[in-house]
């Protein structure tokens, strides 16, 4: 898109695009400080067959409009008690002695790909103003802070999350790095930290089962209109499974499923002067999860562990199907896996 599809008057589109993004971003913070002091959306664990919680989070401050990002990082925790749901195919507690050879097996995600080939990119087609390549560019960006977000082992593991960092454009870059270690709550009650951009699990609390991380979702792309300027619009809805279990109890092995949803649209965001920035506005949402922590770490709610402070409720709701709807307050029960 040219630059000078922005025009030049004052305030600039610029200006008001930022402004306008602000002002619906702390319009969305109050809608979930409504709920809890943190809002939910999608996540879920799985071990064994039983009711597990479901949580979403989204990342807090964005100048992004609609920004679907999270305002803190997704938690989610088991539901004790909670009524055992018998499952063909999966596995049953007793089994649950040490994590078998092929921990997805009789789950959705076993059959899903693996990595980063389950993030894959559809046919580029020219939207509205942009051409087949810049679609393409966008869609190839896309992936790339998916998985940067999501399947880097640093990040994963705890570590500085750098791959990240080095997709996002200064502005959010900037946003992101001061609200990393936070614990700090805003004006309207939510949360600052910005970990729950990306899937980090806390130090110590877990080891990796497997290096195979089952992925599943889609991408499209759509135009937009804000601010006198066309957006060029990727939404996104994506499952990760991870297994891990305590360190030095495998008994306790479990599946987390993760639900990423929301956009990255691409314009003119910063003054650099480049007309195709990213900006990523997606919910990370995360299921098996302690949802009294707020840290931005996602703390596994392992099945031996000590009860978390903040109990399920509600319907339980399939964490695997991409057609699950946002959770409500809270967290919500899940059907198992």
């Amino acid at each position: 898109m040219p630059d000078g599809a922005w025009g030049s008057k004052e305030p600039s589109p610029l200006e008001r695009l930022v402004a306008a993004r602000e002002a619906e971003k702390k319009a969305q913070r109050k809608k979930d400080t409504r709920f809890l002091a943190s809002l939910a959306l999608v996540a879920v664990v799985l071990v064994g067959g039983g009711v597990f919680a479901w949580l979403r989070f989204a990342p807090p401050s964005r100048h992004h409009a609609r920004a679907l990002a999270a305002t803190e990082p997704a938690v989610t925790t088991t539901a004790r008690p909670g009524p055992t749901v018998s499952l063909p195919g999966l596995t049953s507690p007793a089994d649950v002695n040490r994590p078998p050879a092929d921990p997805f097996s009789g789950t959705p995600a076993d059959h899903w790909a693996d990595g980063a080939a389950g993030i894959t990119i559809p046919v580029a087609r020219a939207h509205g103003p942009y051409t087949a390549a810049q679609v393409r560019s966008a869609y190839e960006t896309t992936r790339a802070l998916l998985i940067a977000g999501n399947l880097d082992w640093p990040t994963l593991r705890g570590g500085a999350p750098k791959a990240f960092e080095k997709l996002l454009i200064k502005s959010e870059l900037k946003e992101f790095l001061a609200g990393l270690h936070s614990a700090k709550l805003d004006k309207d009650g939510a949360a600052e930290n910005t970990r729950g951009w990306i899937t980090t699990f806390a130090p110590g609390s877990a080891k990796f089962v497997t290096t195979v991380i089952k992925v599943h979702g889609t991408m499209k792309a759509s135009v937009i209109h804000e601010s006198g300027g066309p957006v060029l619009r990727i939404t996104v809805d994506y499952l990760f499974v991870y297994v891990v279990e305590p360190p030095g109890d495998p008994a306790d092995w479990m599946r987390i499923v993760q639900q990423q949803t929301g956009t990255v649209d691409f314009a003119r965001f910063d003054e650099s002067g480049n007309s195709f920035e990213p900006w990523y506005s997606v919910s990370s949402s995360t299921a098996g999860a302690q949802c009294s922590t707020r840290d931005g770490y996602i703390h596994p709610d392992y099945p031996s562990g000590p009860p978390d402070t903040v109990q399920a409720s509600g319907k339980p709701v399939n964490p695997y199907s991409l057609a699950t709807p946002s959770a409500g307050a809270g967290c919500q029960n899940t059907t198992g896996t």
